[in-house]
């Protein structure tokens, strides 16, 4: 059986993250990470076998990790994901889909302490056809994490995976009574690869994994176990547009393969974004 997804929710905030004090924010500048306010009420060995075998002590972690390096991104009305994966003195580089920023005019990053910041879209060349796009913006009193990257395309189906991001749903409606506006609120699931595609379909996509994917979490992170970003989400299963499973050189998967892949939500991997990447922002890897 697989893994059933699990939302988390966060909204405090403290100076210290267990597993993570390697952290060092610059003289005169505060780091903020958040805790949780809300745990599912599950025995021990239920919780560790739907988070991939973690200890509570470890899903916290890797919870909290996830949130502080994930923001929202805001384009003219609408909201979407991000990665922070690139800090250079004051300014922050955020990896997101391109599909997400596609025409808009007015870009805002939200980081995991609720702080808005103006954004800048930096257009890439290299990134080509690729569904990838990156934001700067400017912190010069907060310092915030900036996410590790790791390999994905040498993980085998079955292995532990858990994608964040900050989903649209039906909630996230105006209300039109109370006139109250909709609130991002953020999402952690768990699942696992169920695929690594043999071939790298149109815009970059090659990780397919069973974690429920929703609207908003495009440009989000997918982990593994360790905490490390392995790939940006940005399609979920059973897509409501045409067939998106096309590899890049034209061709089409056979019928078995692709029930596999329109059942799965799939990510770009770090492999694909780094090769494709500014020279600055390769060292991440």
């Amino acid at each position: 059986m697989l893994p059933m997804p699990l939302s988390l929710v966060l909204s405090l905030c403290t100076v210290s993250l267990m597993g993570l004090s390697a952290l060092r924010p610059a003289q005169g500048m505060k780091i903020c990470i958040p805790t949780t306010a809300l745990l599912p009420v599950l025995g021990s060995s239920e919780l560790m076998m739907r988070m991939g075998g973690l200890s509570v002590p470890q899903i916290k972690t890797l919870h909290h990790y996830a949130q502080t390096i994930t923001v929202t991104v805001f384009v003219d009305g609408d909201w979407s994901s991000g990665i922070v994966i690139h800090r250079q003195g004051s300014t922050y580089t955020v990896i997101t889909n391109q599909h997400v920023v596609d025409f808009g005019k007015h870009f805002q990053v939200m980081t995991s302490d609720g702080r808005r910041y103006a954004a800048r879209l930096r257009h890439h060349p290299g990134f080509k056809d690729n569904d990838l796009a990156l934001l700067e913006f400017q912190s010069s009193t907060v310092s915030y994490p900036v996410a590790t990257l790791a390999s994905a395309l040498s993980l085998s189906p079955g292995m532990p995976v858990f994608a964040a991001g900050f989903p649209i749903s039906n909630d996230s409606r105006w209300s039109q009574a109370r006139r109250q506006p909709p609130q991002p609120t953020f999402h952690f699931t768990s699942g696992q690869i169920s695929l690594v595609s043999p071939k790298v379909l149109v815009g970059g996509y090659q990780l397919g994994y069973t974690n429920p994917v929703e609207k908003g979490m495009s440009g989000g992170p997918v982990l593994n176990r360790q905490g490390q970003v392995i790939g940006i989400n940005g399609m979920h299963a059973y897509p409501l547009w045409g067939d998106p499973y096309i590899f890049a050189d034209g061709s089409k998967p056979n019928p078995a393969l692709h029930k596999v892949m329109e059942r799965s939500s799939w990510a770009i991997p770090v492999e694909r974004f780094l090769s494709l990447a500014p020279p600055h922002l390769r060292s991440q890897a």
